[in-house]
């Protein structure tokens, strides 16, 4: 199986889930039942979590309430990019500047609506499936040693 096998854009029931990290529950009720609309489960997992233990579920995406929870887990959102989990923080359009300074990839903005959402997850998955398969290209490539 490929790598592009491995993670398909269109959600079944291998697929990852998408974590939130923190926040208040009816935050946590909203992104859930938007992402249930486009297949994915959501985990919710409090920010004193490892990343190791993220990067080990292999989420599509972890996504961050507020600018405020992702200041506050700044670590572990430095050890997620390192292991190239997109990162997606809700957050006011005066915030979108600082939410990227901070390590997001993507901005949920407020007021969250689902064609936003979908469109947001998508472009994280799409993202993810071509870093992998740059990443395997590379790998792929053997090194030319001259003799």
């Amino acid at each position: 199986m490929s790598m592009m096998d491995s993670l398909s854009t269109s959600p079944s029931k291998q697929h990852p889930d998408i974590v939130v990290v923190g926040g208040d529950s009816s935050l946590h009720y909203l992104l859930q039942r938007y992402a249930e609309r486009i297949g994915y489960p959501v985990r919710v997992e409090e920010s004193s979590l490892s990343a190791e233990a993220i990067r080990k579920s292999e989420p599509v995406a972890v996504i961050f309430p507020s600018v405020e929870i992702l200041e506050g887990a700044q670590s572990l959102a430095v050890e997620l990019t390192n292991f190239d989990i997109p990162i997606i923080v809700c957050s006011s359009v005066f915030d979108q500047a600082r939410t990227h300074e901070l390590g997001a990839d993507y901005c949920l903005l407020h007021p969250l609506v689902f064609d936003s959402f979908s469109s947001t997850v998508s472009a994280a998955v799409k993202s993810k499936l071509e870093n992998r398969a740059s990443k395997a290209e590379e790998q792929a490539q053997a090194p030319i040693n001259p003799v």
